[in-house]
């Protein structure tokens, strides 16, 4: 089974935020939705633009700022395809946990 890993204080990250981590040598994507913490992967798998960093739209959505694809950061569905081919893949997600005050996520 996978470790958790420190990933960042659970203060670094404010709601509707999202950041980019390296957890284990790989970079996660993470998000605040209302205080709830969720990793996912840090590219789009469509053409691999950059994720973390992007704020929440309606509290629980990453865009794409490729081709608009939205995703739910909560279980990594894609809820609109891409805007120039229709492309569908869901993003990969990760476990988190919070353990003093530490978001972890497992990979």
């Amino acid at each position: 089974m996978a470790d958790f890993h420190d990933a960042v204080p659970v203060d670094w990250i404010g709601p509707g935020e999202t950041a980019t981590v390296i957890v284990d040598g790989f970079p996660v994507a993470v998000a605040n939705v209302d205080g709830e913490y969720f990793a996912f992967q840090n590219l789009c798998p469509h053409q691999g633009s950059v994720l973390g960093g992007r704020p929440l739209d309606q509290g629980c959505f990453i865009i794409c700022p490729q081709h608009a694809s939205r995703y739910d950061v909560r279980t990594g569905a894609c809820v609109r395809p891409s805007s120039s081919d229709g492309f569908n893949q869901d993003l990969m997600v990760f476990p988190t946990r919070v353990s003093d005050e530490v978001v972890q996520i497992q990979i």
